[in-house]
């Protein structure tokens, strides 16, 4: 088999999350699976990253993160053995689990009302994280909610580096997208007098009922 350097990728991503919320399984934000017009185009005038402001498509950049941004996808198999065989004689699928886990490096009310599943009307005022300057407010109430609520589910886009092509080309990038996600883990964070002050937070992803392959989401290697 040919060996390519090209295809070592190296560098951290930047991460977005949808600023409107879902409860109904639907995804978050309008941002279909499709390609071309419909999608993320496999190429385009400039990087997607640029597309993707504050005030743009609905999309929030939580800023600095740490640790990287970890994508795990975990199938479970079950097995049928029988007895002239002494391993199994065949595999089934029968669950599956995909997370995104990272952490948030900006401590800002934004964030930490993300990592703790917070419904929107526990966050009022406007803080610098959102783009306000000078003097500001803003509160994040920690509520317990209700027996049999559901999770707040948001939808989520990193763009990070690709392989690149044999083509001179201005750059390449690769866009990940996540329909549905939402933190239901355990997250702690310290104040430390040497340390900086993370936001550990790990995203559960589920299957978007309107495509036609029930998909996560989708990645798209995309040049520029």
């Amino acid at each position: 088999m040919a060996t390519n350097v090209r295809n070592i990728i190296v560098g951290a991503a930047q991460l977005y999350l949808s600023s409107k919320l879902s409860t109904d399984g639907t995804p978050a934000a309008s941002y279909p699976l499709g390609t071309g017009t419909t999608g993320v185009a496999a190429a385009g005038a400039s990087a997607y990253l640029d597309t993707q402001t504050s005030t743009t498509n609905g999309w929030r950049n939580v800023g600095f993160t740490s640790a990287g941004l970890e994508l795990s996808y975990e199938p479970n198999f079950g097995e049928v053995t029988v007895d002239q065989s002494l391993d199994a004689a065949r595999l089934f699928k029968q669950s599956q689990k995909v997370t995104v886990k990272t952490e948030f490096a900006e401590a800002t009310l934004d964030n930490l009302f993300i990592v703790m599943n917070q419904q929107a009307s526990t966050l009022t005022g406007t803080g610098l994280g959102t783009g306000g300057t000078g003097n500001y407010a803003q509160n994040l109430d920690i509520v317990g909610g209700s027996l049999g609520d559901y999770p707040v589910e948001r939808s989520l886009i990193a763009v990070g580096q690709s392989p690149r092509s044999n083509n001179t080309v201005n750059g390449q990038e690769r866009v990940y997208y996540a329909a549905r996600v939402m933190s239901i883990d355990t997250s702690a964070h310290a104040l430390k007098r040497d340390a900086g002050t993370f936001f550990p937070v790990n995203f559960r992803l589920l299957p978007d009922s309107s495509t036609t392959n029930n998909a996560y989401g989708r990645i798209v290697d995309r040049t520029w």
